[in-house]
């Protein structure tokens, strides 16, 4: 597996991805009209944070791939800090994969300075994705109200 920055050639992938990765882990097993259109809703998030992050000097965008199939990708705001988005692809979960692209954020934003007071927003029905934070020293800080899922923060400490 390789970890590498994220570019442009990434995104048709990125897509693709994002879209198997939210109807696992976010929505019910039927979609219907309003799943469906929740589900484009949040692919659509994904990719423009994704495009938007390559070309920011404030963000970090790695992806994990193996034999040029990615598996995973990650995008840090370094002002902020925040894990915006950390997915793996449902079929690539258990490789490592998202621990290689959590060190690879954390490590980014360290380098600027960043070690502690690192947010991220988990589904709160995502009990393996919340232990997996766990692993990394987030907490459960409380819930957040402005996203169609809810939601909660977790945070690192130092």
């Amino acid at each position: 597996m390789q970890i590498r920055q994220g570019n442009a050639d990434d995104l048709s992938d990125v897509r693709a991805l994002s879209e198997r990765a939210t109807e696992a882990c976010c929505l019910v097993e039927e979609l219907d009209e309003t799943t469906t259109s929740l589900a484009r809703d949040l692919t659509d998030a994904a990719l423009d944070a994704f495009a938007a992050g390559i070309g920011s000097d404030n963000h970090s965008v790695y992806v994990a791939a193996h034999d040029d199939v990615l598996l995973g990708y990650v995008i840090a705001i370094h002002d902020a800090p925040e894990i915006r988005w950390i997915v793996v692809d449902p079929t690539a979960q258990g490789s490592g994969a998202g621990k290689a692209l959590m060190i690879a954020a954390l490590d980014a934003l360290a380098e600027r300075g960043v070690r502690s007071n690192v947010r991220l927003t988990v589904p709160v029905n995502n009990e393996r994705a919340k232990a997996f934070y766990r692993k990394f020293g987030f907490m459960v800080t409380g819930p957040v109200n402005d996203h169609q899922v809810p939601m909660l923060e977790m945070q690192r400490a130092a």
